[in-house]
Order: C-alpha cells, then structure tokens, then sequence
C-alpha cells in the first residue's frame, strides 16, 4: 500500500522532474525509516539514486548521539551514501529568541539545503504531519495560505508520503520488519504539536477515522483556490510595478483577497517582511489614501494612485525640567475660581506620604485619576490621553512613598488631588527642553 501510495504521489504530481537523485532526510524515526526504505525499493522503477541525511540538533544529549549512529549504520547496511550535520539549537534558539521548534527547523533546513544541489531532499511528511500543521495554523488565526497545509514540494524540497497516515507507516514497518528509534521528545505534551497530535487529533477521529484523508482533500482544494488568486495577482503586479512604486490604477476592481496578495509581492519586491496586520494598513491606505507605519522603519504612502514606502524621520526623544514649589490656598470660600491650570499641576500638599520625588515610567506602572476610576496602566493612560510616543519615555511623574501622585499632561491622583479642605499644595511646574 505505501509503495503504491509514494509512487503515485511522486508520478501524479511530477515531483522528480529532471531530477535523479534524492536524499532522503532520516531522523531514525518511523516515518523517515519508511520513506527511505520505500525509495530504494522504488529506484529502479523511478531510475533514482538515494541517498541519507541527518542533522543532530544536540539537544537530547547520549539519544541525539544514539540516533545519528543509527541512520549511519543504516546507510552503511542499505549502502547509500550518508551525510550528517549538528547545530547547539538551544543556543541558537536563545540566541534569536525563538521557539526550540522553530530554531530546529531553521537550522535543519539551512543544513539540507546546503547538500548537493543537483538533488532533491525528500522529507517524511505524512498526512497525519499535514492534518497537525492545518490545525496549528487554524488556532493561530491564518489564513487560506495557512490552511493550504505543508506544500507537496517546495524548491528543492519534496513529501512522498504526504498521502500515508502515520498507522499505514507502522504497518509498513512491521510487514518489512523495518527497526527505527524514537525520539523521545515526540512524548512530551511541552510541546504545541504533541499536544494536537496527542489530545485533539484523537478526538477528530472520533468524529471521523479518516480526517487526514478529507482535510488532505480540503488543502487541495484551498491550494487550487490560492493558485487562482495568485495567477490574478501576478498578472497586475507586472503591469503595476513601476520604478519601485505600485501604481493603484484598477485596484478597486481587485477582490480583497486579490488585492492583499498584490500587497504581499509589493512587501516582497521591496525585502520587507509584512504580516497580516500590516496589510491591513496597506489595503486601508490603498482605498482611502493617507500614510501608515510599516517594519524596517519605513512609512507606506498612498497619493495620486500610487504606493510607495520611505524610511521614517525618526523623532526625538523629549525632556523635560522640573521644578516644585509650595504655595497656600484658601479654598473655604466656595465661590472662588479654581483655574485648571492650578487643578492640573498641583497635589494637596497634607496628602503626600513621605517625601515627594520625580522619576520616570517604570514596567507595571499604574494611576488612579480621580476618586470613582479605576486604576489604570500608564500605557493605557498615554493612549487615552494622546500622549506623543516622543515625550513618553521622559514624561516626568511625581510619586510618594505610596506609589504616582501626578504625572505631566494627565493631572493628579485622586488621592492627592486638590478640595476644599486644602491648605497647602505643591505646584509642578515643567518645561520641555528637547522636540
């Protein structure tokens, strides 16, 4: 069954090409074991040679060393040549502040991409692999490209098995008494993939035993829906492509979708790297015009029917003086005028706990306004406010021993606030030094 299954996979969808040699990237798990047994026996009729890979993560200490000895006695008992390679991912993964899941794959496909290029390399994705992936993307909120699942092949890249379960792989391993090694990792539940594939696929299955099959046939689908739009797609961008701006002309008549990916090849041409959210920006400039902020620095700017991205002016930090003095007020006579200037910049001097002094924002900051509102994040507050991200880093607040009393541009803590029991206060008096 699975040699049937791989040859169709690879003769349905003319994975080989010109190609006649594969290197098969064996870990010493089940799924790769079966794929590279399953080419040799397949070479002849394929006219390929075969070859074996494996990257040593150094990760999981004596049984990393254990699998990378297996995979080489394996190539010597199958006679194929073998390569290997190792990178610290823990280091790398810390490093590059990223995922252990992601600093593996990272550094596994810059070692496999680096063998011969006259080669394809196959890996071991199964469906049961592709059926994991789409729901992995599906609770991270992707989109269709997300739902397509793992590609067939990708550059040099290919996935003979894409259309066996992970049951099919074991039962071919038994019938060809087939001996792999297991990574102990894959027990583990730390990870995100383990615990799809341990907790919710079960569950899936419940409902229908033969999920991989029908999200396999759902990926098609979405994968001939995400063809037509790019076909769409690259069609306008080669006209709209003009001196490194995107000319709008006829964008309107573009679906959303369309348009977005239009979008995406601009990100692309100009190396930036976009997600969603700054696609949102575009498409929202793209309609109604205006300017937007985008990674690397750069503003997108949307005039005359053109979009274009330049490098942001960077502003200024602002600073401020300080200075506080204390005055007494009378406040017994209600009908006296109580300017908001005075309102703002001023605390109730009786109400202060300890000595008043003045610092910066620091992380976990938060304010009480007034009697009545909650306490509230010193971001929450900057934004509310219109706060300029310039003049946030410096904005100066008085604080006591219990914790901001004032803070610039906002006022008082209720607690410290003026009434008209006041007696005594201090004025905060501030000036801006930089722009």
């Amino acid at each position: 069954m699975i040699l049937k299954k791989v040859l169709n996979t690879i003769s349905s969808n003319s994975l080989l090409g010109e190609y006649k040699h594969i290197i098969v990237a064996c870990s010493g798990g089940a799924d790769s074991v079966a794929l590279l047994h399953s080419l040799i026996e397949l070479r002849d009729e394929l006219n390929i040679t075969v070859s074996a890979a494996h990257f040593n993560h150094l990760i999981r200490g004596a049984e990393a060393e254990r699998d990378e000895e297996f995979v080489r006695e394996l190539c010597r008992k199958y006679d194929i040549t073998f390569f290997s390679g190792s990178g610290d991912v823990p280091a790398f993964a810390k490093q590059n502040a990223m995922s252990m899941e992601l600093a593996a794959r990272k550094l596994r496909y810059e070692f496999l991409n680096g063998l011969c290029e006259d080669a394809l390399i196959a890996t071991a994705h199964t469906a049961s692999d592709n059926l994991e992936t789409v729901l992995f993307n599906l609770v991270r909120g992707t989109g269709l490209d997300g739902l397509c699942g793992i590609p067939l092949k990708r550059g040099r890249f290919i996935r003979p098995l894409i259309d066996c379960t992970r049951e099919e792989i074991e039962d071919y391993c038994k019938e060809n008494g087939l001996v792999f090694v297991t990574d102990s990792s894959n027990l583990s539940d730390e990870y995100t993939r383990n615990r799809i594939r341990h907790l919710i696929v079960p569950k899936l299955k419940e409902i229908n035993p033969a999920v991989e099959a029908a999200v396999g046939r759902c990926c098609k689908n979405l994968r001939e829906e995400r063809q037509s739009q790019l076909c769409v797609a690259e069609r306008y961008f080669e006209t709209a492509l003009k001196n490194g701006m995107l000319s709008l002309e006829g964008f309107d008549e573009l679906s959303c979708a369309v348009a977005k990916r239009v979008l995406r090849m601009y990100c692309d041409t100009c190396s930036l790297d976009a997600e969603a959210l700054h696609l949102e920006r575009l498409y929202g400039i793209c309609k109604n015009g205006g300017k937007c902020s985008m990674p690397n620095n750069l503003s997108a700017v949307c005039k005359d029917g053109v979009l274009s991205f330049e490098t942001q002016e960077k502003e200024k930090d602002v600073e401020f003086l300080t200075e506080i003095t204390q005055e007494n007020v009378d406040f017994s006579n209600c009908s006296q005028k109580i300017h908001n200037l005075l309102l703002n910049n001023s605390v109730d001097c009786d109400k202060i706990i300890g000595k008043p002094y003045f610092r910066t924002r620091l992380p976990g900051d938060t304010f009480k306004l007034r009697k009545g509102s909650g306490t509230k994040t010193l971001k929450k507050l900057f934004n509310e406010f219109k706060i300029p991200i310039c003049e946030r880093k410096n904005l100066p607040l008085l604080c006591d021993e219990k914790g901001i009393i004032w803070i610039y541009r906002i006022g008082a803590a209720g607690r410290v606030s003026l009434g008209h029991d006041t007696k005594k206060v201090i004025k905060i008096n501030v000036k801006k030094q930089g722009v």
